[in-house]
Formats: structure tokens, C-alpha cells, sequence
């Protein structure tokens, strides 16, 4: 049975995005980070899902300082309509706080996931994808590594050891602190500042990158994209972004190695259905790297 939590949560903000709820009201969700956490019980060999949430709010919270919302209403609807349906067909179609996804106003051509899937995109990447498909390959990409937890493996295993032991002390039958949560992210504050490092300055270890597109072929396969189009954003890539640049660049495997991992052919991909023509563009007009 699936957990009533996250159901609701997921519910709760595609009600929020069909409905209209404003970009502020979604960037502030991001920005709470740590406040409303619970009673930790104990400690155990990993971080609960709870404590995954509230590290990757904020994580969250870090991200934007860095980088700002993107204030598109009707954009951020999109990128959430897209990511929910990608991450209900993911292995993890579910997290303890819900999927939630969100534009960042930044030109460099990045996409960020931190821990219980809070998944960024920035402006410089909508401007390089080219229609719905792309974009789904890129929110693909974010959610197989949400699902492989790889943005809570980035924490120093000292690190996690030293901040889980703590929590043991402070969670013997009583509330963190007088604001629930705060205590929880004081401790956790170094794994934060691991988790962000590898986000924007470091990136992932090359094996976990190559995973990460191998998952993104299977989930865009099970929502029913063409999982070529993950190719011909890794060519796009490939085009514009020097390998050493900044977003990207400096994160990722070069592009020409992703697209030897996945073997996929270098075969130009199908016309994209009409209706996903239609829907990006009314969306995404502003930002196409090509119009439509």
C-alpha cells in the first residue's frame, strides 16, 4: 500500500499548479526550510525519509539563495505537470514530501535534485531544449537521481556518522528543540553544504551519471516519450556547452561519453506529437532555443 503522506502531498500540489497557485507561494514551500520537522526517535544506519525531507528542503533553501525563482506561473504549472507524470512511472514514485519542481532565473544550462525530490531547472536550459520531449529527458535525468539517492550519498560518511550519532542525544522522547527541526538542521549543516558542493561545483561521480541516464531511458519509456530524445539533448549539449564550463559543463561527464554510455544512435529523432508541440509552446514560447 502506498504511503498516505506522500499521495496527499503529491495531490495537494498538482491541485496548487492546475489551480493557479502563484510561483512566490511555491518558491516559499522551498525556502521554510527545517521548521515544521517532528520528534526524531532515533538513530538509524541511514537518514529516515523524514530526515531526508527537511535535509533536502534545505538543500532547497541553498539552491535558491543562489540561484532566484523564476517568476512564470504558467511555466512553473508546466515543468510540474511533466515532472509528476515522469516521476509517477519512476521506481520512487513517491517521496515523504511529494515531487515538487520549479524554474530557476539563471542563464547557465543546469538542472539540480536535491534529497526527496526537490528538482530545479534553470532558465538556461529551457532555452536549449527544443520541445516537450527534451525537456522530459532533463526532469528524467533529475528524478533517476532522487531515486538512487545520490545527492545523500554526496555527504561525507563522517559527516552523516557525527550528525546521526548527535541526533540519538537529542531525540530521547523530546522535540529537537523549541522550534521543532532547527536542531535537526544545525546538525545536519555540514551534509547540506556536501550535498550543494556537489550540485553546483563538483557534480557526480561519472558511474552515477551514467545511471542516472540509463534510469531516465526507462522512466521517459514507461510515460510514454521516445527515450531518443535524451540524445538529442546530450548533442545539444554537446554543441553548446565547452567541457569545463560553468552549469553543466562542470558537473556532468562530457556529452560525447554520456552518449557512448547509452549506446544510443546518432539518428535524427521523430517529429514531436502535436499536442506536446502545442502545450510547450503556449507554456515556453519565451524560452525556446529554437521557435517552434
Amino acid at each position: 500500500m502506498k504511503k498516505a503522506m506522500p499521495a496527499l502531498c503529491l495531490a495537494a500540489l498538482i491541485i496548487c499548479v492546475l489551480s493557479g497557485c502563484r510561483v512566490d507561494d511555491i518558491s516559499s514551500f522551498f525556502s521554510r526550510a527545517g521548521q515544521y520537522a517532528d520528534t526524531v526517535n532515533h538513530v538509524t544506519e541511514d537518514f529516515t525519509p523524514e530526515q531526508e525531507y527537511y535535509l533536502g528542503r534545505a538543500v532547497a533553501a541553498r539552491i535558491i539563495e543562489q540561484y532566484p525563482a523564476l517568476k512564470d506561473d504558467k511555466a512553473n504549472a508546466y515543468l510540474n505537470q511533466i515532472g509528476q507524470a515522469l516521476a509517477l512511472c519512476s521506481k520512487q514514485p513517491y517521496t515523504y514530501g511529494g515531487y515538487h519542481f520549479l524554474l530557476l532565473d539563471a542563464g547557465e544550462v543546469n538542472a539540480f535534485a536535491a534529497p526527496d525530490g526537490f528538482i530545479f531547472v534553470t532558465k538556461g536550459m529551457l532555452r536549449l531544449v527544443s520541445g516537450e520531449s527534451e525537456l522530459a529527458a532533463v526532469l528524467a535525468h533529475e528524478i533517476a537521481h532522487v531515486q538512487s539517492k545520490d545527492a545523500v550519498k554526496a555527504i561525507q560518511s563522517s559527516r552523516m556518522t557525527e550528525a546521526l550519532v548527535q541526533l540519538g542525544k537529542d531525540s530521547a522522547g523530546k522535540y529537537v528543540s523549541d522550534l521543532p527541526g532547527a536542531r535537526l538542521i544545525q546538525l545536519f549543516s555540514g551534509s547540506v553544504d556536501d550535498i550543494v558542493t556537489s550540485l553546483v561545483t563538483k557534480g557526480y561521480s561519472r558511474s552515477q551519471e551514467y545511471t542516472a541516464d540509463t534510469a531516465a531511458k526507462e522512466i521517459l519509456t514507461r510515460t510514454g516519450y521516445d527515450s531518443q530524445f535524451l540524445g538529442a539533448v546530450l548533442r545539444a549539449m554537446e554543441k553548446q556547452i565547452p567541457s569545463g564550463s560553468s552549469g553543466f559543463g562542470s558537473t556532468h561527464p562530457s556529452a560525447a561519453d554520456r552518449l557512448s554510455s547509452l549506446k544510443l544512435p546518432n539518428t535524427p529523432v521523430g517529429q514531436e506529437p502535436e499536442a506536446r508541440a502545442r502545450r510547450f509552446k503556449a507554456a515556453l514560447s519565451t524560452y525556446f532555443a529554437v521557435a517552434p
